[in-house]
């Protein structure tokens, strides 16, 4: 057995359950932002299904206006989701189906998303 392999494992872990977190975070900032009376509905059952963040993200969110501005800690937690996301996209994409090497390039593919996922959630919310 691979001699890294418990550290890859726990740290694959860990990644996946911070992006997790931010995912919940994110959806529940942003449900409550556009005045769902149940954010925490969407923060708990959002992630745990894929069908219904893409449902989320993809139809509910453009019906409803937001009634406030994003906070820092939606803009920061939707930076972590994005670059959790994309960073296994990007490792599903490019590495052989192998679950080694994707738990190895995940963590790295994510740390690169990071930059980009800011500059494109943060600072296009910035005004001068």
């Amino acid at each position: 057995m691979f001699p890294a392999f418990p550290l890859i494992t726990t740290l694959g872990t860990i990644l996946l359950l911070i992006v997790f977190i931010a995912v919940s975070v994110w959806v529940a900032l942003d449900a409550r932002a556009r005045g769902n009376p149940h954010p925490l509905f969407w923060a708990v059952f959002a992630p745990l299904s894929g069908v219904l963040l893409l449902y989320y993200v993809g139809w509910w969110r453009r019906k409803h206006d937001r009634e406030r501005s994003p906070s820092r800690r939606e803009q920061y937690a939707a930076v972590v989701a994005v670059a959790g996301v994309g960073g296994f996209l990007v490792s599903a994409v490019v590495l052989p189906p192998d679950p080694v090497s994707q738990m190895l390039f995940w963590p790295v593919a994510f740390v690169a998303c990071l930059p980009v996922a800011y500059w494109l959630i943060v600072r296009r919310h910035i005004t001068p």
